[in-house]
């Protein structure tokens, strides 16, 4: 993994920076939603305690290079709306897998499109890595087609691949290469109208 870890990072309309322990009502916010957590691969939190060990987990992750692992945050207020995270690093492979979730107050704003526009530059850039993968729910259709808005192919469908929610879960696996990354990168960009 790369020495160096970018620990604040500002977008157009972010900021991408490590989770804080004052961002605790806002992750309770966002991680006990029933509706945000219904693709996600775990249940919704229920109390205090349980989003101070997450973002005590988010901590570790970010300060042990385990992963990258960013909060999104609007920068005016810092407030907490979400995360963006490479993990399961395969070194040898050059492979990760990417993660996110955003609080629904926010969907439809472009805010996790900015943020993974960010991301993939990062890991096929500064990381270079050759490979990213995702996996979703077949019926997560935003994130599906955020996937696909980036260049992600759809490359097979693991039965049954969670329980979580009192039920079993399909997973779409996705992949994304470095070389459909950089040819994406250096197509001109086409004007409406034109």
């Amino acid at each position: 993994m790369n020495e160096v870890q970018k620990d604040r990072v500002s977008t157009r309309r972010l900021l991408l920076r490590p989770f804080l322990k004052s961002d605790r009502a806002a992750v309770l916010d966002l991680f006990s939603d029933a509706r945000t957590m219904l693709y996600w691969s775990s249940e919704p939190i229920t109390s205090l305690e349980e989003v101070d060990d997450r973002i005590q987990q988010e901590i570790d992750w970010h300060s042990k290079e385990k992963c990258f692992n960013w909060a999104i945050a609007l920068p005016d207020s810092n407030q907490f709306i979400g995360k963006i995270c490479l993990f399961q690093f395969n070194e040898q492979n050059r492979r990760a897998e990417i993660g996110y979730v955003l609080n629904r107050k926010h969907w439809g704003k472009g805010y996790m499109s900015e943020a993974m526009e960010f991301l993939l530059a990062f890991a096929f850039g500064e990381l270079d890595l050759h490979r990213i993968e995702a996996d979703t729910d077949p019926e997560n259709l935003p994130s599906l087609a955020l996937l696909e808005k980036f260049g992600f192919q759809r490359e097979g469908l693991f039965r049954d691949r969670w329980f979580v929610h009192d039920k079993w879960h399909d997973s779409v696996m996705l992949g994304l290469l470095q070389e459909a990354w950089n040819q994406r990168q250096e197509k001109p960009a086409v004007r409406k109208g034109a």
